[in-house]
């Protein structure tokens, strides 16, 4: 089942990064709690085509999270959340790069979707993502679905602004080129 757009709860409040920062227990799993849908939604998007590794590259992203913790400074650029949305895009991107057999694609559930139409629109959009090559996939997933302006994408990939805003553009139309290919009739305005 595809996940809603990822909709985050308000900011661990400073004490309770702190306390995570220093090991409390309680701090991490109230940080896992808060963050972990995001997350969860970023990984999903990026490995289209390899869901089956969701679940363990969110845990690898929140283990690293704890691990570096106590390096974070939440007086810096990135946000809490940023910062961790910048571990689970790298560690997507070297699980793309591994360039195993693809397992099959996840059908959209039908619980999820209450009609025909909506269901094939979002397998067309799935399908489509998934033929997107990775860096464009990643700067498409951080933009569309995490509402990342391309500053932040720039800063979180290592990447140039103007790199970022011409894979955005590369990936809006292929992704457009897909969505036709697969559903003729929105050439039709349908």
């Amino acid at each position: 089942m595809m996940p809603a757009r990822a909709h985050t709860k308000p900011p661990l409040d400073e004490l309770t990064l702190k306390r995570a920062q220093r090991g409390d227990e309680r701090a991490w799993r109230d940080l896992i709690e808060r963050y972990e849908r995001p997350i969860h939604a970023l990984v999903w998007r990026m490995l289209v085509d390899r869901r089956d590794r969701v679940e363990d590259l969110v845990q690898e992203t929140f283990m690293r999270v704890l691990r570096a913790l106590p390096t974070f400074d939440p007086t810096g650029t990135a946000t809490l959340l940023t910062w961790m949305l910048t571990i689970a895009t790298r560690l997507a991107l070297n699980e793309l790069r591994r360039k195993q057999e693809p397992a099959p694609t996840d059908e959209v559930s039908a619980s999820a979707h209450h009609d025909v139409e909506r269901r094939q629109v979002g397998d067309a959009i799935a399908a489509a993502v998934a033929k997107l090559p990775d860096d464009q996939r990643a700067v498409l997933v951080l933009r569309e679905f995490h509402d990342l302006d391309y500053n932040e994408i720039a800063t979180m990939l290592e990447l140039e602004l103007g790199t970022v805003k011409s894979r955005m553009s590369r990936a809006r139309a292929t992704l457009r080129e897909h969505l036709l290919i697969a559903m003729p009739e929105l050439r039709h305005g349908r």
